[in-house]
Order: structure tokens, then sequence, then C-alpha cells
């Protein structure tokens, strides 16, 4: 057993890290929990030295698959079949895996959004800290916004493909109207703007596309499997689902009465802005898609104004004036 909840803490974060293909090292990964201390005021910092002992602990002890990687310059695990149990719960613990499992319950259709909610029932029923109370989780309201029916049946098939690594026969009817048959390989699940995508391998295109997952009419797993692209992944995460067009460079000035909005909510991690004098403020946008910033700019009414670049600026003007236009029209 791990000599205390200090070290279970690390096994635990060591294992999600191997989990999730991040490929830790024992100098990415104590820098990980020195950054946790130092911000999240967590006492779980460590040398390099016990990561290793921590590593060889879950290999000798729990007979982890772990193995090094010389590309990638860190571990990961050669079979994912392996599970590490964590023997029990603190506090803390039981509090976030609710609040996640609830957030997950709002988010995921059914049959999955039944299983969260089984999921809560089980841990309450195992563990029982005094925060929480079903007044409390109820009280937990999660918006979602969750707009487009997907049948259950589906979305299984789907989410059992993905996590399983397995391709997928599905008949897909596009926004146009126009149904193919296809076999997937869904290398990433995504949600945004209130839907369910899969960004996979499509064997009729000889190329990668992004699905909606409530235009699939109908799934069915196949017989085969596929690798993991974590290079995929990883763009994906960084770039988004959607091959969309980025804007490079934007400026946009905006009216001082939302400005506390808009710099609550940034448009890029390196988001600048510039307070005028007369109170609104300038952003400094390294990068955006095209089609975020025009919907962005259409939903502040008219108080959020591109300076920059100028051919935006006309597409704006010329969608507002059509808009116009519409409207205007008895």
């Amino acid at each position: 057993m791990p000599e205390n909840k200090k070290q279970m803490r690390r096994l635990v974060m060591l294992v999600a890290e191997l989990k999730k293909n991040n490929y830790p090292n024992t100098k990415t990964f104590t820098e990980k929990l020195s950054k946790l201390e130092r911000y999240e005021n967590q006492n779980i910092a460590c040398t390099e030295k016990t990561i290793q002992r921590d590593i060889k602990y879950l290999k000798d002890v729990h007979g982890a698959p772990i193995a090094y990687d010389p590309k990638n310059r860190g571990y990961y695990l050669r079979h994912h079949g392996w599970n590490f149990s964590w023997p029990e719960f603190e506090d803390r613990d039981m509090v976030a895996a609710v609040l996640g499992v609830k957030v997950a319950e709002a988010i995921f259709p059914n049959p999955l959004r039944g299983e969260a909610r089984d999921a809560i029932d089980n841990l309450l029923a195992e563990n029982n800290p005094d925060i929480l109370d079903t007044a409390v989780i109820d009280a937990l309201v999660v918006a979602s916004g969750l707009e487009v029916s997907i049948a259950p049946r589906i979305f299984q098939a789907i989410f059992v493909a993905w996590s399983r690594r397995k391709s997928v026969k599905i008949w897909y009817r596009a926004s146009s109207g126009v149904e193919t048959t296809r076999l997937v390989d869904p290398h990433v699940l995504a949600y945004r703007d209130s839907s369910w995508f899969i960004k996979a391998y499509c064997h009729l295109r000889g190329d990668l596309r992004t699905f909606a997952i409530h235009r699939i009419r109908e799934a069915e797993l196949a017989g085969t499997g596929f690798d993991v692209d974590i290079d995929l992944i990883r763009r994906v995460s960084e770039e988004g689902i959607f091959d969309y067009k980025p804007i490079k460079n934007l400026e946009i000035e905006c009216a001082a009465e939302i400005a506390p909005y808009v710099s609550e909510r940034p448009l890029h991690s390196r988001q600048t802005r510039e307070k005028l004098e007369n109170g609104d403020i300038v952003l400094r946008i390294p990068s955006a898609y095209e089609r975020d910033v025009i919907s962005w700019i259409l939903a502040r009414a008219g108080k959020a104004k591109v300076l920059a670049p100028k051919k935006l600026r006309e597409q704006i003007a010329a969608i507002a004036a059509a808009i116009r236009d519409g409207h205007s029209k008895s």
C-alpha cells in the first residue's frame, strides 16, 4: 500500500497522465505537481527521484505495463486494459466526482445521461461526505443548451466505437440532405455549440472529416479497430474540431457598457485590451475563426466595431445591411 495519502494522490495523477497519452516523465510530472502546489495550494510537490520510485511501485506492485518512449521522451502504457484501483475517496474527491458527473448528466444524451445519474447514486451509496446531500446535488443546475435530438442507440454506438477505438459504419445525412453510407474511425468525440461531433477518418473519402452525431441516421460497430492518432488529438485540442478559416491580427472596439463582459470572456488566450479615454476598450486578438468572430460581433448588437482587418469590417457591414433590408420590408 502507498505510504500516505500524498503518495496515493501522486499515483492517481500519474496514472491519469499515462491514460491520457500525455507521455509524462520525471521532469515534466514534478513540474506539474509544483505548479499545483504553487497555484492551487495542494501539498503535493516532490522530487524527480520520488516520481521514479512511484513508477517502479506501479510496475512492481500493481503490474502496470509502463514503458518509456524515447521519441516522445516520456512514459506510456503498453495497453490501456490495465486499471489502477483507488481504495478510498476523500471528501474533496467525492465533491469533484459528483460535480463532474452532474456536468456529464447535463450535456450527454441518453443512454449516458442515465448512466451518469446512476454513477452519482453509486458514489453516494458507498461514500457520504458531510458537504453533499440530495438537496445540494439537485441544486446544482447545469444549463447545457442541448438543442438537438440524438437517438440513444446511435450515441451509444458512437461512444463505444470512440472509447474502444473501433471503426463504425454510419448512415449519414449531410446538411444538404444528401445521404451516404460510410466506414469511419472516430478519433475525437467533441461537444461544441450545444451539439456532439466526431472527428473521424472517413474510408470513403480517404481523409479526415467532421460528422455531427445528430445527423447520423444509423450506426453499427465494424469488426476492425484503429490506432490512436495522438497528433490529431492534440491538434484538435489546440485548434478546434472544425477546419474554419482563421483571421489574424483582429482589432475590435467595444463600447464601455459591454467592456466588463467581453473582458471576462476572451476570444483568444493571448488577447490584450486597451482602455480608451471615453471608457471604450480596444481588443487585439492574434487569431480567431471567421465564423465565430462574425457571430460574436453580430450578437453585440452594434456595441462592438471591427477596426481591422478592413475586409472583415466590410463583410460584417454587408451582412448588417442585408439584415436591415430584410427587416425593413413590410
